[in-house]
């Protein structure tokens, strides 16, 4: 896997395609190839008709829009290798890309060649994004019915999304409410919120174990 050429799709503004391009440029190895595309719309007839290893989504772009591309991606391909790039100034959309979906984060500041290499390798090397290299049992899932192009995906891997989707969420709505709950009510609040700290404890419990498990 170190020595393999990785065809990667990149979904993003100028900013960020400058540093990749950059960087690319520098490494001068070719052991990656990286397209840019220009919509979400192009993004999904790409991993439609092409074979690609993983895509590189830019969170910051269109006004944090991508963060929303992380998701809409990973709601159709469960076990497709996503990587997120964000700036290393606002650290909590490092926490944000990785609840949307996010397989990967790389700061702007960290980025290079090898950084993005060696997590798409990292990725891939994870049992859960075999099923783009290798065949077996599956079911269909329709991408749009109105263009007719089906995904494969193992039962396994659209269950553990949904399980992955469903623990987010509630990790992520407990640390709203629990916000809130804290500005509304000051610091006398402690009885209140523990329910909301055993529910992020739970959460966090079983994510562990779903790793575990995979």
């Amino acid at each position: 896997m170190q020595d393999s050429i990785f065809q990667i799709l990149f979904l993003g503004e100028n900013i960020a395609w400058s540093k990749i391009s950059q960087a690319l440029f520098e490494a001068q190895e070719g052991r990656l190839q990286v397209h840019r595309l220009d919509s979400l719309a192009d993004l999904f007839h790409s991993l439609a008709i092409g074979r690609w290893h993983a895509v590189v989504i830019d969170v910051h772009a269109w006004n944090f829009q991508g963060l929303h591309y992380v998701e809409k991606v990973r709601s159709e391909y469960p076990a497709f290798p996503i990587i997120a790039i964000h700036s290393g100034l606002i650290p909590e959309l490092e926490k944000k890309a990785n609840i949307s979906g996010a397989s990967r984060c790389i700061t702007l500041g960290d980025f290079s060649a090898d950084s993005l290499h060696s997590h798409v390798a990292a990725t891939l090397a994870d049992t859960k994004s075999q099923c783009i290299l290798q065949k077996g049992s599956q079911m269909n899932l329709p991408l749009d019915s109105s263009q007719g192009v089906t995904l494969t995906f193992s039962k396994n891997q659209v269950i553990t999304h949904a399980l992955n989707n469903l623990l987010c969420v509630i990790a992520a709505n407990a640390d709203i409410l629990s916000d809130k709950l804290s500005s509304a009510s000051g610091p006398g609040l402690g009885p209140d919120v523990r329910p909301l700290s055993e529910i992020k404890k739970a959460a966090k419990s079983a994510a562990a174990l779903m790793r575990h498990l995979k």
